[in-house]
């Protein structure tokens, strides 16, 4: 495989297609208020193109993730990312906002196949602490993606409006299709799902009952659920209520993306027990701090402090989450990949609305407590566990 694919070649693709999810999402976030203006429509139909995204986001890594377990990686991946370009373009030509919506699923959808598929890759050629030093590799590009692409948006927004970004993201899917033509296939035919396409799907019930691994899942999935809700609350935190400008906006939001590129980058480094103790305890910490000045709506540079750490501490414990999760579950890969992206996003698209109603401020701080304090219970459960787990 690495005669073919260096391992270089594997971090950058692998980087840039697990990173399809957080793109698609971001780099339209500074459109959020024109898109509601465009359209003549209210901010929570507006939101909602960013919550059935990350809808079909978890949704469709169910589908991809055992469909690559059957038939391999690159052709499903091949599939997917045509579906993604031709509901990109679809998106541009949109009349209405609920056109776009629509859309905006089917987007979702495709690109999950990017999401999934890249994780299971590096399940299949990475074992122990190599493999949790290059989960912590894809996560440090991963996260380029919230520091790059609101900049980019906002730019693109300033010159071309919200339809030249949606051109830019269709032009991305094209550029990383044609790389993926030189991605040699990892998984062999011997170690394929048997049987029919239906029964690759019955592994989830199997999955399901490890419990351990399901921990990994829920402790990932609360702490993203926090990520998620202030992905969804900040435009309007920071650009409608404080009145900063799109590019000051997508400054705080890379800023933020970097402190997540930092933590996934230190995390690598260390072991995944502690990495998982900073990261969640720290992160709790950070989300309390964030609750107060939430509640207490000081100078807006206090707000983007508590987010700022939250995303460092979260960023902490992803490698570890990821190469736990993965190595409890490696005869699945595809599927095992599909739930550990499944929930995040799923959780994502639930609590992303939520935090435009009522006063935002307040209904932002609820999400993050209740979050973090799910995370937080789940670690506490399966401690000792994490203690007895093999350290690659």
């Amino acid at each position: 495989m690495n005669n073919v694919n260096s391992k270089l070649f594997l971090v950058l693709l692998l980087g840039v297609l697990s990173a399809f999810g957080p793109f698609v999402v971001d780099l339209y976030l500074p459109a959020l208020p024109e898109l509601t203006l465009f359209f003549a429509t209210s901010v929570s139909m507006t939101q909602l193109t960013l919550t059935t995204a990350m809808i079909g986001l978890a949704v469709g890594q169910l589908f991809f993730g055992p469909i690559s377990d059957k038939f391999g990686r690159k052709k499903p991946l091949i599939i997917s990312l045509l579906i993604y370009i031709l509901s990109t373009v679809l998106i541009i030509f949109s009349p209405t906002i609920e056109s776009m919506i629509v859309w905006r699923i089917v987007q979702g959808l495709s690109s999950a196949g990017s999401v999934v598929i890249s994780r299971a890759i590096a399940t299949d050629l990475y074992r122990g602490r190599e493999m949790t030093r290059f989960f912590g590799l894809l996560m440090t590009i991963n996260g380029l993606a919230p520091i790059i692409s609101p900049i980019l948006g906002s730019l693109l927004l300033a010159y071309i409006s919200w339809k030249g970004i949606f051109v830019f993201l269709t032009l991305i899917g094209v550029v990383v299709l044609l790389f993926c033509f030189r991605l040699q296939e990892s998984l062999k035919e011997e170690n394929r799902l048997q049987g029919s396409v239906l029964s690759s799907f019955k592994t989830f019930s199997i999955i399901i009952k490890n419990r351990l691994f399901m921990s990994y899942v829920g402790i990932e999935s609360f702490l993203l659920g926090a990520m998620f809700a202030y992905i969804a609350a900040s435009p309007f935190i920071l650009q409608t209520f404080y009145g900063l400008s799109a590019f000051a906006f997508s400054l705080c939001f890379g800023a933020n993306g970097a402190a997540l590129v930092l933590g996934a980058n230190m995390g690598g480094r260390m072991t995944n027990r502690k990495a998982l103790a900073i990261g969640v305890l720290g992160f709790c910490v950070a989300a309390l701090y964030t609750i107060a000045v939430l509640m207490t709506q000081p100078y807006w540079l206090f707000v983007e402090i508590g987010f700022f750490m939250m995303l460092l501490l979260m960023g902490l414990t992803f490698p570890a989450i990821s190469s736990l999760a993965m190595e409890s579950e490696r005869q699945y890969a595809g599927s095992a990949s599909a739930l550990l992206g499944f929930a995040p996003f799923f959780l994502g698209g639930i609590v992303s609305p939520l935090v435009g109603i009522g006063d935002i401020f307040y209904a932002t701080a609820i999400v993050i407590f209740v979050c973090g304090s799910f995370g937080l219970a789940i670690y506490i459960a399966i401690y000792k566990k994490i203690q007895n787990a093999e350290e690659g």
